[in-house]
């Protein structure tokens, strides 16, 4: 695995005529993850700190089945955590809260490295797509930002609240990056759970700030961006 040293290296891959590069949101872009926006939220809508030290009370003793449901399953902790906690809020509401929560907390969040690969690529004439699980109403913000195109889960309004269309979750980014010709795109990714995309690909890039053992299932040489 060849690690991130210069921009140039991107150069030695674009002139084997790349003009695509897939890009994972959470933990690649941004140092984030969807329950940050759901205690965003909660703290904006907590006022009364009466109220908050009940929640951090809540949060602490929930957090630990989150989690190891989360190691377990991607799809199971979707379910479980993003439907329940946001079904009840306006799909008005959350995209008032989605865009406050990019501007006041993501943007501070930004990985260095890729928020500018994002750009040069772009300068470069590379077609950016953003391919996240998070839904829609979060991962439009990013595509406003950078001005790409995204593909994402979509936030459906229902009469009591919203609902997120988990129809697709399965398979969700080996099936997307199947448009992708591999030989001319590289895909962009953090976790095992982006191996479908990384494993497509001719050139795998992985934001990590160490090896780790899922990396050695690719095939293909990839190169590693280290981030703090």
């Amino acid at each position: 695995m060849k690690v991130f040293d210069t921009i140039g290296q991107f150069d030695e891959i674009l002139k084997r005529g790349v003009n695509y590069a897939v890009f994972d949101v959470d933990n690649t872009i941004t140092k984030s993850n969807i329950a940050q926006f759901y205690f965003f939220i909660k703290r904006k809508r907590l006022k009364n700190t009466l109220y908050w030290w009940p929640f951090l009370l809540y949060c602490a003793s929930a957090a630990p089945f989150y989690l190891i449901l989360d190691l377990i399953s991607r799809d199971w902790f979707n379910h479980l955590f993003v439907q329940r906690k946001f079904r009840k809020y306006t799909y008005e509401q959350l995209e008032i809260y989605a865009e406050m929560f990019f501007h006041e907390s993501l943007k501070q969040q930004f990985i260095s490295p890729i928020h500018d690969l994002i750009f040069y690529l772009k300068s470069k004439g590379v077609q950016i797509t953003l391919l996240s699980t998070n839904f829609d109403l979060l991962v439009k913000q990013y595509g406003s930002y950078f001005e790409v195109p995204y593909v994402c889960l979509s936030v459906i309004k229902t009469d009591n609240g919203i609902r997120i269309d988990f129809s697709k979750l399965s398979g969700f980014k080996h099936n997307s990056i199947q448009q992708f010709d591999p030989a001319l795109t590289m895909a962009v990714g953090d976790s095992k759970y982006d191996l479908p995309m990384l494993e497509h690909v001719h050139y795998p890039i992985i934001v990590a700030k160490k090896k780790k053992k899922w990396m050695q299932s690719l095939q293909r040489e990839a190169l590693l961006i280290r981030h703090s």
